[in-house]
């Protein structure tokens, strides 16, 4: 089974417990995947996140039972698992901009339709003709740095972590870090949940964590096989496009596996060149 095929698993059992009390963290199992990574792919492939998904698909039918039936509106929410009247109006208010008793009286229902995954398959979301890989094993390393919290939610990643980067190299906290190893800087991804929060931590890779400023955090990562990425280009649209290449387009057409650690991007001297500025994305390969 590739990705692709992960993820017409999970498209399924949607569709087949669209009634029925499940969320994300019951999709991601029955797709047997990790709940970080399959939720990224899903996102990245389909447009969608899993949960946007499953909220779509059960609006969709509600609607369609709010024209096509008789049943009240309460017995509607409930059906499809919205756990009270507010919850069910404030779902449709957002997604249709009108109350469902309103709504029941218009003329036609525009249905969010099943994902057909298979027509995926022969289209490449993202361009990655510029970035290279390789593989590369790393030891046991210590990262040291500060952790922002943030989510994929709306995109709102996009928009936080260069914020939250901004804001580290501004105020100098790398010179802070005490056995610091080089001039590189990391930012590793972890502590994903299933609304797609997530913990960024910004630091550098350090020789102890013995001692550890006020504010700062200590991230251990195990030893580990990882898929190199190199991006062209030193912009925050750049850094961007190489993730969604990752995720949209290479892991979901690669014969590799992921493994179940965190991924990071790794920050050198090549950043910063005026001729050909690089950065580093690594994924943790089986």
């Amino acid at each position: 089974m590739d990705y692709y095929d992960h993820i017409k698993l999970a498209v399924s059992f949607i569709e087949k417990h669209l009634r029925d009390d499940i969320g994300v963290e019951d999709i991601s199992k029955n797709a047997f995947q990790s709940r970080w990574h399959f939720q990224r792919i899903f996102r990245y492939v389909t447009g969608y996140s899993v949960y946007t998904y499953l909220k779509k698909r059960r609006l969709t039918e509600a609607g369609n039972d709010l024209i096509l039936g008789k049943d009240k509106i309460i017995d509607i929410a409930l059906k499809y698992h919205y756990t009270t009247p507010e919850s069910f109006l404030r779902a449709f208010r957002s997604e249709y901009g009108m109350n469902p008793s309103d709504y029941r009286k218009q003329l036609e229902h525009r249905n969010f339709p099943k994902l057909e995954i298979d027509s995926l398959r022969d289209g490449i979301r993202i361009d990655g003709s510029g970035i290279k890989t390789q593989v590369v094993t790393k030891n046991e390393f210590i990262l040291m740095g500060k952790t922002y919290r943030t989510t994929m939610q709306r995109c709102q990643n996009e928009i936080d972590i260069p914020k939250f980067w901004g804001e580290f190299t501004s105020r100098g906290l790398a010179e802070s870090i005490p056995h610091r190893m080089g001039h590189s800087l990391m930012g590793i991804y972890t502590n994903w949940d299933y609304a797609e929060n997530f913990d960024v931590v910004i630091g550098a890779q350090v020789s102890s964590d013995g001692f550890v400023p006020d504010g700062f955090v200590t991230h251990r990562m195990k030893p580990s096989k990882y898929m190199v990425f190199t991006i062209p280009g030193n912009q925050n649209r750049d850094i961007l496009n190489g993730w969604k290449y990752i995720y949209g387009t290479w892991m979901p057409n690669t014969g590799y596996e992921r493994e179940f650690s965190d991924d990071f991007d790794l920050f050198d001297d090549r950043f910063q060149s005026e001729t050909n500025p690089e950065s580093e994305i690594y994924i943790p390969i089986k």
